[in-house]
Parts: C-alpha cells; sequence; structure tokens
C-alpha cells in the first residue's frame, strides 16, 4: 500500500473492528499497517469483505495472508505437475517460474527425477505421500526465508560453510 492509502485503510480496519465488537489501539493499527504493506488496497478491501464474512472473531494478518496462500498449487497439485513433466521429460528442461523451482527441490529430496521415473505406477501413491510432506516442509522454509533472509539462513550458511568455501577457492570475503 502507498502512505496515501492509510486513512482508507484504517477506514477498512476499524469496521472490520466494529463489526466483530474489538478494539484497536495505535500500536495495534501501527503493526496492521506493517503486515499489509505489501498489499495493494483494492486487495485488502476485496479481502477484507472474504474475511468478515468467514470469521467469527476479528481477523488477523494471517487470516489475510491465508487467502494469499490459497493461489498457490496444493502440494497434489504439485505432484500431479511434477508427474506429468517425469511422464513428457519436461524435467530436463525446467521452467525458472517459482512453482517450478519449489517442484524441483521437493524431488531432489525425493532422490531426483530418477525417484519418480522409475518408481511402479503401483506403488507411485507411496512417493506421492512422501512428496506433500517434503513439499508442505520447504514450502514453509522457503516462504520464511524469503522474508527474513538474515534471520532464516539456511543451516549451511549459518554454520559458515560459506566462508570455508570461499577460503579453499580464494574468493575475497565480502562484509555483511
Amino acid at each position: 500500500m502507498q502512505p496515501s492509502d492509510k486513512p482508507q485503510f484504517l477506514k477498512v480496519l476499524n469496521g472490520l473492528a466494529a463489526m466483530k465488537k474489538a478494539t484497536l489501539i495505535p500500536e495495534v493499527l501501527d503493526l496492521w499497517w506493517g503486515c499489509m504493506a505489501d498489499w495493494s488496497i483494492e486487495d485488502f478491501k476485496a479481502a477484507a469483505i472474504h474475511v468478515i464474512k468467514n470469521s467469527t472473531f476479528m481477523p488477523t494478518p494471517k487470516d489475510f495472508e491465508d487467502l494469499r496462500k490459497a493461489g498457490r498449487n496444493t502440494a497434489g497439485e504439485a505432484f500431479a505437475k511434477a508427474l506429468g513433466w517425469a511422464r513428457s521429460g519436461a524435467y530436463r528442461n525446467p521452467a525458472k517460474t517459482p512453482d517450478a523451482i519449489l517442484i524441483d527441490r521437493v524431488v531432489h529430496a525425493l532422490g531426483g527425477w530418477i525417484a519418480i521415473t522409475s518408481c511402479d505406477e503401483e506403488k507411485l501413491h507411496f512417493l506421492e505421500r512422501r512428496f506433500v510432506e517434503h513439499f508442505e516442509t520447504i514450502q514453509d522454509s522457503s516462504d520464511v526465508r524469503e522474508a527474513l533472509p538474515a534471520i532464516a539462513k539456511p543451516d549451511w550458511l549459518q554454520l559458515g560453510v560459506e566462508a570455508r568455501r570461499k577460503a579453499l577457492t580464494k574468493e575475497p570475503e565480502t562484509e555483511t
């Protein structure tokens, strides 16, 4: 949202609070504004209508983010894509879209594309169950890493592996 959207944002948010008999103190309003900063005012208003129709209590920013997540592939949809790519050979020339990258990461956690391409049809449901587990875990960690890159570094970066790699390859180390 833009700073010029704040009066409209506050009007909608206070309307939500009034409908749910909640009180919003200035500190809470500031947190809401910060949480919703990457939304457009139009999307926020549309989501507010949906959330208020489907909530018993005052919604939280998480309720709004859950609506955004509903537009992503489910684990089952992602597995169907992976299966299609494995059958057609499209995995050999993967797309660089975020969902294709995520699916590729999940497939590698299963043992690579060979695990899917060589799997017997009658055992595919076992592979799908493992795919779903990996998909949800990897997607959640990817979301956090993207949102908080300075805090949620992968373990191999936190453990200094990157610094050791640079030292071994004689790359200059940069200050962070």
